[in-house]
């Protein structure tokens, strides 16, 4: 592989550019999810976070003018180590598989973090969003 290909990766499937190599499998591999339902074609991924069962959804899709990507989520986390629930700064990502990744690692993050601190997971760790 060149160094060229490894910074961009065409799947050809879908015929879906990624920016440094992810792809959407590489978003969702995750240990601490657990996908529930998914719709590729819709960008509409469900999953489990560790032990918690509430459902978080994140939809991700490319904004019709560009390759970059938007995505929305079912949930924030707020776990007992931050100070209030995270939200993302950033209204936009270099490209849907990139995004995807984003809006799952920003909870499984701060979960894994929480957990290795001692606390034991709890539903109320989600927190809807409006």
């Amino acid at each position: 592989m060149d160094a060229l290909t490894s910074i961009l990766f065409v799947d050809p499937k879908h015929l879906k550019v990624s920016i440094l190599g992810w792809d959407i499998e590489d978003a969702l591999d995750d240990d601490l999810i657990t996908i529930v339902h998914r719709d590729d074609d819709l960008g509409v991924y469900e999953f489990r976070v560790g032990e918690l069962q509430a459902i978080v959804t994140v939809q991700v899709s490319r904004l019709p003018t560009s390759e970059r990507a938007i995505y929305y989520r079912s949930h924030a986390i707020h776990t007992p180590i931050q100070a209030t629930p995270y939200h993302q700064s950033r209204s936009t990502w270099d490209d849907v598989p990139y995004a995807l990744h984003q809006a799952i690692s920003s909870i499984t993050d701060y979960y894994s973090d929480a957990t290795r601190a001692g606390h034991a997971p709890e539903e109320a760790w989600l927190v809807r969003q409006v």
